[in-house]
């Protein structure tokens, strides 16, 4: 058996710095792809900064190597063009007027239901029955915020709803 005394920050490190590298890597490929956005997002989000901080810590750690390998010219050269590389990438890349579904969601959630029903292609009635079918009670003078939470689902969920249906009926 392993004492957990004899562990040292190696043991812990390099698993999980590979772990986080690997999960990383998935879900920014389906990010890339737009492949279920929403399931990975916060997770990619939140293990690149894991990842990160386990490379700067390897860094530190092995600061006199890396400091010795910068004394290579062709590395430094290699590590300039890639920087700019990745520079010129993102300028490239960058969408300024990028899509924020984010807000789309909070307006349709701070809505009437009345109100944000049309943006589905649905009328009050329709919006309402729908709601009915999974079991939410729902008026269409209520929020969808105020419907979402008393139902459990959050304003998410009914908008979800509302969008199954309308992909339902088209």
């Amino acid at each position: 058996m392993v004492s957990i005394l004899k562990i040292s920050a190696r043991d812990v490190v390099t698993p999980v710095a590979a772990i986080t590298f690997i999960v990383t890597a998935l879900t920014g490929i389906m990010l890339l792809l737009h492949w279920n956005t929403g399931l990975v997002r916060t997770a990619h989000e939140w293990l690149s900064l894991v990842f990160a901080g386990l490379a700067l810590w390897h860094l530190a750690r092995h600061r006199k190597s890396f400091a010795a390998h910068l004394k290579r010219h062709s590395a430094v050269a290699v590590m300039m063009i890639s920087l700019l590389a990745s520079i010129a990438f993102t300028g490239v890349t960058a969408n300024p007027a990028s899509v924020e579904p984010g807000a789309v969601f909070r307006s349709l959630g701070a809505a009437s239901l009345e109100m944000a029903a049309p943006a589905f292609g649905l009328r009050r009635d329709q919006a309402v029955t729908a709601l009915a079918k999974v079991g939410i009670d729902a008026a269409g003078y209520e929020t969808v915020q105020q419907i979402g939470m008393r139902s459990g689902l959050e304003a998410a969920g009914v908008i979800t709803i509302l969008a199954r249906t309308a992909l339902d009926r088209s």
